[in-house]
This record gives structure tokens, C-alpha cells and sequence, in this order.
């Protein structure tokens, strides 16, 4: 029934579970290094800086900044493995409230309001349906969760750039917000039993 959820038995599979992220993580920062050093050895020259080139400082930065981001993404995803319910009705509740404070100086500037607005009814609608998904398990919100993660994860992505510019952060450190929703994603498609509807009714 309700109580059935989709957990990880710690004594039997943490262990195994744990090695397995430490595994990917390093796997994916093998990898990132390797491509990395095309990357920088590609180009010589650093935006704005020309003939200067990617100083060793500049390439172990972006490197540690990578491993940042895929160190916080092993850890949560760990433990979203661990509690997927909690931890994925848990990740947009921070956003949530980001989106709504944020959106009190983009409503007071002299832009147009749609940016603030929609970080509003953004922020709003997190924490509405993590409430009404964890407390209620209501199907319709869990659904709608998914899809707001999934659509402000995806918008993120392709905004990062500009993000980093603006909040003056490293790239990879402005990525973590869509990783974190995907993390999200994942360990609430992971309960979907949860939210089956009821069989209906035989004689």
C-alpha cells in the first residue's frame, strides 16, 4: 500500500551503493580531465586575452570546479537513493523559496514584470506541490512537480552562462541548481508506486 516505498535497505546495500557513486564520480572527472586538456590545448587563446592562453591556475580552477559540482551530485544522489521520497520532495523546497524572494527585486525594477512574476508563481507552485505531493500524495501534484523540475532544470542549463556572469560564480558552480533538479526528478520518478491510482472495484 502507501507505506511501500521504493527505499534502500541500509545495511544490505549501502556499501555497494556507495562505491558505486565514489566510483562515477571519479569515472566522470577522469573523463572530464582528459576532454578538458583537448579543450585547453585547442585553444590558445582566452577571451579577450589574446595570445595569452589558459594559465595552469585557470585549468585547475575549471577542474576543481567540476569536481565540485560532480562531488555534491554523488552525495545527493546517494542519499536520494537512500530516502527518494524525502529527498526529492525535499530539493525544491530551497528553490522555492529562492524563487519568490527573488522575484521581489526583479517585480520593483524597471524591467518588465515577466521575469519576476514568473519566479513567483514558480516559487509558489514548489512549495504548494511538495506539500500536497509528501503530505497528501496527491498523483496530480507529484506529477506536476516532475514537470516543474524538469522544465526549470532544463531552462537552467542553458541559462547557467549568464547566471555565472551575473552572480559573478564559476560556471560549473551555477550548474548545480539543474543537477541538484534532476537529482529531484529522478528520486521522485523512483516513488511513482506511490502514487498508483487504486485498482478498481471487483465483485
Amino acid at each position: 500500500m502507501l507505506s511501500a516505498m521504493p527505499t534502500v535497505e541500509p545495511r544490505t546495500k549501502l556499501v555497494p551503493l556507495a562505491i558505486s557513486c565514489a566510483v562515477a564520480f571519479v569515472l566522470v572527472n577522469v573523463f572530464f580531465y582528459v576532454m578538458s586538456a583537448g579543450y585547453f590545448e585547442s585553444h590558445h587563446e582566452v577571451a579577450g586575452s589574446p595570445g595569452t592562453g589558459y594559465s595552469a591556475a585557470q585549468m585547475t580552477h575549471v577542474r576543481i570546479m567540476f569536481a565540485v559540482l560532480s562531488a555534491v551530485a554523488a552525495a545527493v544522489a546517494f542519499v536520494s537513493a537512500l530516502k527518494p521520497r524525502e529527498i526529492g520532495h525535499l530539493i525544491p523546497v530551497p528553490f522555492g523559496l529562492i524563487y519568490i524572494v527573488s522575484a521581489y527585486p526583479a517585480l520593483a525594477s524597471t524591467k518588465p514584470p515577466v521575469l519576476g512574476i514568473t519566479w513567483l508563481l514558480a516559487g509558489v507552485l514548489m512549495l504548494v506541490l511538495a506539500w500536497q505531493s509528501y503530505r497528501h500524495r496527491s498523483r496530480a501534484a507529484w506529477a506536476f512537480l516532475i514537470a516543474l523540475c524538469c522544465a526549470l532544470g532544463f531552462a537552467e542549463i542553458f541559462g547557467a552562462p549568464k547566471v555565472a556572469r551575473e552572480l559573478d560564480i564559476s560556471l560549473w558552480t551555477a550548474l548545480i541548481a539543474p543537477a541538484l533538479k534532476v537529482i529531484a526528478v529522478v528520486a521522485l520518478s523512483s516513488i511513482r508506486n506511490d502514487y498508483l491510482e487504486s485498482a478498481p472495484a471487483t465483485a
